[in-house]
């Protein structure tokens, strides 16, 4: 009886043992995704196979099988093979065996390996629910990325974040899709988009990311979903980038009621919202209220542009007299499109452009242009003060040739966005053969929109053969951290207003979180300028280290190039609120008891003027006006000593 009750309490721990093993085994694999997958397939396995071999020949070694080397050989092969599939070949072993203590543990080890390698390999194929559940379940990360939809941009920028660092924890949010099987959800989706889905899904499982397929909708909120812990205890990143924007501002805003509702209090949470209009922007401000949540509003051409002026700014394209801080010769660019893509990259391109000693002119082409150019001179009243010209004309078309020939003289810059791909690339390479005939200017950048660089298997001989040709816009390139988190550029924007703030008295201060969303955008704007004014300057960051105080900085630039810097702050600025849809409000319209500076219901500002007219707005309102674009100059000094340049 007490043998029986030790053999018991012996097979209860070994199967207790084996629970707690399989437990770790699923821990580590949800923690270290990659260093246990690295354990299994070059540790586990070949060990567990080889050790399989040893104790199926040293249980065949009698008889016909030791005398036949081959048969020995074979036969073990084989029951190696089994153990994998959870087959045991024990009744073949010679009998004597099955009586050895030291044989039939190994025996046993050596199967229980084989099978939590099966386990495994089943759990990375079908399990991908549980270990989600389970890290989900288990992790408390300081930050987390929660994507809402699985689409190519939502994937390509988990693939950004986790190749920075592959610990991150993101998780997908997504009930439309099931490994190897889809699920065919309540909505209409075609099977191709389904597809899709699959095949993404795929993508996203060889990584670290958490996959629920479940949905955030009215009936499912954070309680079922388990993720308001991330919200409370995570600086928090979310993200609706579908295509559906409806279904992105819905659901972003569905955050902030769950939130109020559950009453949690973010530690810090941000929105990442892919959507057309800027006006929502006013009304998330209206619902968030003093939680501390931030919403970020973009949509594709608002990313691509963002990287032309990352990777091709038009200072870059400038001669530049860096002693006197000041530009040599106009910007001069071509638009050839001009839907959502040539629009966005036109008021980047004004925005970072503005220059002492540079006029900023642009030609614009399109095939529908008395239409578009009456809408956008429509919302973007104060674009009339740079030198636009538009023109209507058909791509190849003798009148756009005739264009060619007048605008090529000075141009630094043709951006193509004609809305597909090939014809873009097309129509980049007719430029190139174009301008290589009729001038001989080889400094012209045909910056060209492309979506897809996957699939053309002639990207890459174009991009061999025309150096000129310059690719923008595809998910790989855009959907980045640097591009839609950029949090280096935001705690730049926030050091530029502290140092502003300062200047300020106690009671006229105002925290970040109280800005108003254009005050953000032009701080936010200024942080992105910071690269325009050092190349103006001719310094680098490096340079900084030659000073020890910031009087000793602004005695080295001297009065004209401060002034100069300070100038083209001014410029930039005035840039920054026309691309935003503000206008001039002249002194001589603004009623004497107004004793402010700005109408920010129909967007227009007093000090959206020249320079030397800025004078009579000072006196106007009594602020020196001046005086901040020059403390913008000053305030490098102070990023530089911070690490932020």
């Amino acid at each position: 009886m007490v043998d029986m009750m030790e053999n018991l309490i012996f097979e209860i721990l070994k199967m207790a043992g084996f629970i707690v093993v399989l437990f770790l085994c699923c821990l580590w694999l949800v923690k270290d995704k990659r260093s246990f997958y690295k354990f299994r397939d070059w540790g586990l396995i070949p060990l567990t196979a080889l050790a399989g071999f040893v104790i199926y020949c040293i249980g065949y070694w009698e008889a016909g099988t030791k005398e036949s080397l081959i048969t020995l050989v074979v036969r073990s092969f084989l029951s190696t093979f089994h153990m994998f599939f959870l087959h045991s070949d024990l009744l073949e072993v010679r009998h004597h065996m099955h009586t050895n203590a030291t044989y039939m543990f190994a025996f046993s080890i050596i199967h229980f390996a084989a099978f939590l390698v099966s386990f495994l390999v089943v759990l990375q194929l079908f399990g991908k629910q549980f270990l989600s559940w389970l890290k989900l379940k288990l992790s408390t990360p300081k930050d987390s990325y929660i994507f809402f939809d699985l689409n190519e941009g939502a994937v390509a920028l988990a693939e950004d974040l986790l190749k920075k660092d592959r610990k991150r924890f993101i998780l997908f949010i997504d009930k439309n899709v099931k490994h190897k099987l889809v699920a065919f959800p309540k909505i209409n989706l075609s099977l191709p988009r389904l597809r899709d889905k699959e095949s993404l899904f795929e993508k996203i499982s060889k990584t670290e990311a958490v996959f629920l397929k479940k949905d955030f909708s009215e009936e499912v909120a954070f309680d079922e979903l388990k993720i308001s812990k991330l919200v409370d205890k995570s600086v928090c990143r979310m993200f609706f980038l579908s295509e559906n924007e409806d279904y992105n501002i819905h659901m972003s805003l569905k955050v902030i009621g769950e939130i109020r509702r559950l009453q949690l209090l973010p530690k810090e949470l941000r929105l990442y919202v892919n959507a057309d209009s800027e006006e929502l922007i006013d009304l998330f401000a209206e619902k968030i209220g003093p939680l501390n949540v931030e919403v970020h509003i973009f949509n594709r051409s608002k990313l691509a542009a963002q990287e032309l002026i990352t990777n091709y700014p038009p200072v870059n394209a400038l001669k530049l007299e860096t002693s006197k801080a000041v530009a040599l010769s106009d910007f001069s660019m071509l638009i050839i499109g001009f839907g959502n893509m040539g629009s966005e990259a036109l008021k980047a391109m004004i925005e970072q452009g503005q220059f002492v000693g540079s006029t900023f002119r642009a030609t614009i082409i399109d095939k529908e242009m008395k239409c578009k150019a009456g809408l956008f001179e429509h919302y973007y009243p104060g674009l009339k003060n740079y030198q636009l010209e538009y023109h209507e004309a058909e791509v190849n078309s003798s009148e756009f040739f005739n264009l060619l020939k007048d605008k090529l003289a000075g141009l630094k810059y043709i951006l193509v966005a004609l809305g597909e791909d090939e014809l873009n690339i097309k129509t980049a390479v007719e430029l190139s053969h174009f301008i290589s005939r009729e001038t001989d200017n080889d400094q012209i950048k045909i910056l060209t929109d492309v979506y897809n660089t996957r699939d053309y298997s002639y990207i890459q001989q174009v991009k061999e053969c025309f150096k000129e040709i310059c690719l923008y816009g595809s998910n790989d390139n855009i959907y980045t951290e640097d591009i839609i988190i950029n949090e280096s550029r935001e705690m730049t924007a926030r050091k530029i207003h502290a140092y502003y703030n300062a200047q300020k008295a106690v009671e006229k201060q105002v925290p970040w979180q109280a800005l108003s969303p254009i005050k953000k955008m032009t701080n936010i704007s200024a942080a992105s300028h910071i690269y325009t004014k050092l190349q103006l300057a001719g310094l680098t960051p490096q340079d900084f280290a030659q000073w020890s105080t910031e009087e000793e900085y602004v005695r080295a630039l001297g009065n004209e190039r401060f002034e100069n810097l300070a100038k083209g702050e001014h410029l930039h600025w005035n840039a920054t609120l026309f691309v935003h849809e503000w206008d001039v409000w002249h002194l001589s319209d603004i009623p004497d008891f107004v004793s402010v500076n700005k109408d920010e219901k129909h967007k227009k500002h007093a000090c959206l003027v020249d320079w030397e007219e800025l004078k009579k707005v000072e006196e106007r309102f009594g602020e020196p006006y001046r005086k901040y674009d020059r403390d913008s100059v000053r305030n490098i000094w102070e990023l530089a000593k911070a690490n932020l340049l």
